[in-house]
C-alpha cells in the first residue's frame, strides 16, 4: 500500500492544472478461474465509467493493457477515485468512480450498463476500494484512510449550485421533524459527529426542499434511537457492510445505498428533492464523450457504439443502482 496523508474527495482548485497535472488514480481488478491480478492507470479516475460502459469484451481489453500491480501493492480508500472489479467466474462487475456529478448521470450510467453489459451482475461498490479488496478476500480494513474515522468538522450551510457537495440531513425529534442541508464530500462528514450531530445543527442550514438529488443523505430519528444514511459516490469507513456505526453506541442503523426516496419518506414531509432528469445524464454522459474524443476526431468502434446506446436510451424507464444491489 502506498503510504501518504489521506485527503478528501476535493476538486481541484482553480488554475491547479495548469502546468501541474492532477492525478486520477484508479484500480482495475481482473478475477478468472480462481485467481486475481490488479491493474493502475494513474489518469483512469475520470474516464473509467466512460472506458467501463464499452462492454466486457473492450473493457477486457483496455485493461490488459494497462499496468499490472503486485497484488500486495493497494493504496488507501482517499487515494484511488475509482475501481472496477470484472469477475469472469461470477460474471459480476463491481465498480465505483467519484466522477458522476449529478444523480441523472448516474442514472445514465446503470441504465447503459444494463445494455452493454448482458448477462452480467452489476453492483455498486458502497464501500469503494473496501468492497474491492474484500471481493479478492483482503481485509477491508487494510485500505481504510483515518479520513473515514476523524471527528466531524463544522456543518456549513450547503451552497445552491453544487449538487456534489451537498448532504441532506433529516431529523425526527418527539415533538417534529426537521431537515438541513449542509456542505460535505461525504455522509461521514455528518456520521462523523454521532448522536450529538443533532445540536450542531445550525438554523441557517434549515431547508424544506432541494432542487437537486444531493451527494448523500442521514436521517436520524432521536426517538427510536436509529440513523439511516445513503450516498449515490460511497461510503468511508466500511459503513454499507457495518451492522453499527462507530461513535453511536446503543443506535441502530440502516444503510439505504442510493435509495434518496427513503429519506424522503422518513422525514414525513419536512424535505422533498427536485424530480430528477434523466434525460440532463444522457446529455451529460454525451459530453463526456465530446471531451474524450482525440484531437483528430476520429472515434473507436466502440465508442460510436456507445454513443448508439445512449441515443436509444429512454430516459423514463432508468432504474437507480440500489435496485441492483
Amino acid at each position: 500500500m502506498a503510504p501518504g496523508p489521506p485527503h478528501a474527495r476535493c476538486p481541484p482548485a482553480a488554475g491547479a492544472l495548469v502546468g501541474r497535472p492532477v492525478a486520477e488514480r484508479a484500480r482495475y481488478v481482473v478475477v478468472r478461474d480462481g485467481a486475481w491480478q490488479q491493474h493502475y492507470f494513474r489518469w483512469g479516475g475520470r474516464r473509467l465509467a466512460v472506458d467501463v460502459a464499452e462492454g466486457p469484451e473492450q473493457f477486457g481489453r483496455f485493461v490488459a493493457g494497462l499496468e499490472p500491480v503486485d497484488p500486495g501493492n493497494w493504496m488507501y480508500d482517499v487515494d484511488c477515485e475509482a475501481a472496477a472489479v470484472v469477475d469472469h467466474d461470477r460474471r459480476l462487475l463491481l465498480l465505483f468512480t467519484w466522477h458522476l456529478e449529478t444523480h441523472a448521470e448516474r442514472l445514465t450510467l446503470f441504465a447503459v450498463l444494463a445494455r452493454t453489459w448482458p448477462g452480467w451482475d452489476v453492483r455498486w461498490a458502497y464501500d469503494g476500494l473496501e468492497d474491492v479488496f474484500a471481493h479478492v478476500g483482503e481485509e477491508p480494513e487494510s485500505v481504510r484512510s483515518e479520513l473515514g474515522a476523524r471527528p466531524g468538522g463544522p456543518l456549513h450551510a450547503a451552497l445552491p449550485d453544487e449538487p456534489d457537495f451537498t448532504i441532506a440531513v433529516t431529523v425526527t425529534y418527539r415533538d417534529g421533524r426537521q431537515a438541513h442541508a449542509v456542505t460535505g464530500e461525504n455522509v461521514a462528514d455528518v456520521l462523523a459527529h454521532g448522536p450529538g450531530v443533532v445540536r450542531r445543527l445550525l438554523p441557517a442550514t434549515r431547508v424544506s426542499r432541494l432542487s437537486h438529488i444531493p451527494y448523500g443523505g442521514v436521517h436520524i430519528d432521536v426517538p427510536a434511537r436509529r440513523v439511516a444514511a445513503w450516498t449515490r459516490g460511497n461510503f468511508l469507513g466500511g459503513a454499507a457492510a457495518a451492522g453499527r456505526l462507530p461513535g453511536w453506541p446503543g443506535w441502530g442503523w440502516t444503510c439505504w445505498y442510493d435509495a434518496h426516496e427513503r429519506q424522503r419518506e422518513a422525514s414525513a414531509g419536512a424535505l422533498a428533492f427536485a424530480a430528477p432528469d434523466p434525460a440532463a445524464g444522457v446529455r451529460a454522459w454525451t459530453e463526456r464523450l465530446d471531451e474524450l474524443r482525440p484531437a483528430d476526431g476520429t472515434e473507436s468502434e466502440a465508442r460510436t457504439a456507445l454513443r448508439s446506446v445512449l441515443d436509444a436510451l429512454d430516459p423514463t424507464s432508468m432504474e437507480c443502482a440500489h435496485d441492483r444491489t
